[in-house]
């Protein structure tokens, strides 16, 4: 096959695939020019996930008539005049692809004056191709509509998520640059639903209030530092989560360098992770809004296709500076969390234990007919059929069922496991340090962590509930308002549906959503912390796969609506609890693979205490 040059057509859109990969990708590349333009107010209205309508509206310099057509030709730009430019950038764009590329795979309606001219111009382009060119009156800066986005390249949409999930993307975009821009007004709007709108007045923790609810942002610690001079200088300003407050992944760390969006990875979110060294949980990770300013000549911002990742000349010196910030912060600002008495949510969940108790108290245990039977009252063994023993170490459990809709999960009545070997009958003692559970079996002591084991009770509560199609929903007297970010806010509501199946009946709400009926066994205290969870698997971090989603469902459900460690138990609902236990098919491990209780037998108690065996 001959060597040929490509179509003009053809490598335009060759091109616009390495900046346009979704509408997301769109509404970066117009909010850059948009700030690059001095814009004060930016207005962003989304339809149809991106695909049908984005309009980006500023109130920048405008682009003088003569250039309009200019703008929309390939490495066509006013930020750059020469090769030096490139190793002191001091905007946000400077290849000229953004404009062309978009125009390329879609239709773009461009309407833009500058101040000192009368009139504006209107310039329609589809496919890359000029359509028109008119014109018109409107005001002093520049709207840029994009419809339709790759009509001509279909394949390119099979490609795209759910409406919900694009949407998502999009809110996640102009969030960040809200955090990075809290001086200019953000106002976005999807599908005509006021999703966004930051007041523009160069409070960074106002920006955050909207983003994240006034608690959150009420808690965030601020971080404020400066290193160095010349091309050394670094400067770190922003705001930081104490080690109390945390999420279940690293999207809620917002880094930008010289105002310039990152991805939260890479050595920058290690430097931030290592700062909070020994206060946080494994898995648990924490809030961060964080502008680093350096030299322009320190910065290489040009080493990646969606240069949403940079090089630092002085990069030991930036970590350096930016960990010892981090954790000033931390040790200035963190306080020593406070003891507080049970509320009545924590009444709610023993009464809700009891019941369920009450409930597993009424079926005949599978070791309670036919064997020797533990008498727990007595502490001993009353004679019957000869008991089954353990002599062997307990099982490992095998995998326990992922429901899907080809393959809906075994429910602890009908699995064809059988329990009556599971668990040994067990008496209760006592509770160690409000978390375990002393009990006593013929093999020895057993310690039973409860939050654990309440948390293998529910999950098989809801296994079996869920392959019924019959998870039970509850009502709220009244509704529960929940602030997430837009971004969540659009994954939640755009699969409303999916959530319906749990328990879960929600509609929109001012900075979140409005919560009107949550599953029976969460409690009410517990449901933000759930929301966030549920909205991070709705994202795709915890797999994308029906059977991740019901697994992932399943795990958070049960781990909100279990018994906490530190929680106070009566004896009889200690008792209640070991009951539902031994029902269970995988008694031995949550749903997180946790074991849920360990044994220690009389022979090595007796060689703690010195004993000879």
């Amino acid at each position: 096959m001959p060597i040929r040059l490509l179509d003009e057509t053809i490598a335009a859109q060759i091109a616009a695939g390495e900046v346009v990969e979704r509408p997301a990708s769109v509404v970066k590349e117009l909010l850059e020019n948009a700030l690059d333009a001095g814009a004060r107010r930016i207005l962003i209205e989304v339809r149809g996930g991106g695909l049908r309508e984005i309009r980006v509206q500023d109130d920048g310099c405008g682009i003088p008539a003569n250039e309009v057509e200019l703008a929309f030709a390939r490495h066509a730009t006013s930020k750059l005049s020469s090769a030096d430019d490139l190793w002191a950038i001091r905007t946000l764009g400077f290849r000229g692809e953004a404009l062309p590329s978009i125009a390329s795979v879609a239709q773009v309606i461009c309407v833009t004056r500058v101040a000192d001219a009368e009139l504006g111009v209107e310039l329609r382009i589809a496919g890359g191709e000029v359509q028109s060119r008119l014109p018109c009156g409107c005001p002093v800066g520049t709207t840029i509509t994009v419809r339709n986005l790759f009509y001509n390249t279909p394949v390119r949409r099979e490609y795209l998520r759910s409406e919900a999930t694009e949407t998502g993307a999009i809110s996640a975009i102009v969030q960040q640059y809200a955090l990075a821009y809290p001086e200019v007004s953000f106002t976005l709007l999807i599908d005509g639903r006021m999703a966004l709108q930051t007041s523009g007045d160069g409070d960074l923790r106002a920006v955050a209030v909207e983003l994240y609810g006034l608690e959150v942002g009420k808690a965030l610690l601020s971080v404020q530092a400066e290193a160095g001079a010349d091309e050394t200088w670094v400067s770190v300003n922003g705001l930081i989560s104490p080690p109390e407050l945390t999420r279940s992944s690293r999207n809620y760390l917002s880094l930008f360098a010289n105002r310039r969006v990152l991805q939260p990875r890479g050595a920058l979110a290690a430097v931030i992770e290592n700062a909070y060294h020994t206060m946080l949980m494994k898995g648990r990770f924490p809030i961060a809004i964080l502008d680093l300013r350096v030299h322009p000549s320190a910065i290489d911002v040009n080493v990646h296709p969606t240069k949403s990742e940079v090089k630092f000349r002085y990069a030991a010196h930036v970590y350096s500076v930016l960990g010892r910030a981090i954790r000033d912060a931390l040790i200035s600002g963190a306080g020593v969390p406070t003891w507080e008495a049970p509320d009545p949510a924590t009444v709610q969940r023993r009464f809700e234990l009891r019941r369920l108790g009450q409930e597993a108290s009424t079926t005949p245990s599978a070791w309670g007919v036919g064997a020797s039977v533990w008498d727990r009252d007595r502490s001993r063994w009353d004679a019957g059929s000869p008991a089954v023993t353990l002599d062997t170490p307990l099982p490992t459990p095998a995998a326990d069922p992922v429901p899907d809709d080809t393959n809906p999960p075994l429910s602890p009545s009908t699995s064809t496991s059988t329990t009556t070997a599971a668990l040994p009958p067990l008496r209760v003692v006592g509770q160690v340090g409000l978390t375990y559970i002393v009990a006593e079996a013929p093999e020895g002591m057993y310690l039973i962590d409860q939050h654990a084991a309440h948390e293998r009770i529910t999950y098989e509560k809801l296994m079996n509930q869920y392959a019924q199609r019959a998870v039970e929903s509850q009502q709220l007297l009244i509704p529960q308002a929940v602030e997430v970010s837009p971004e969540a806010s659009a994954l939640l509501l755009g699969n409303a549906d999916r959530l319906a199946e749990w328990g879960f009946v929600l509609e929109p709400w001012g900075t979140g959503v409005l919560v009107r009926a949550i599953p029976a066994t969460l409690p009410v205290d517990e449901l933000a912390q759930a929301i966030h969870e549920i909205v991070e698997y709705l994202a795709g971090r915890g797999g994308s796969s029906p059977r991740d989603w019901h697994e992932a469902m399943l795990i958070t459900l049960a781990c909100h609506t279990s018994v906490r460690a530190g929680q106070p138990l009566s004896h009889d609902e200690m008792r209640q609890l070991l009951q539902q236990l031994e029902q269970c098919v995988s008694p031995r491990t949550c749903p997180h693979g946790r074991p849920t209780m360990i044994l220690m037998t009389p022979a090595q108690l007796e060689r703690q205490f010195g004993r000879r065996v």
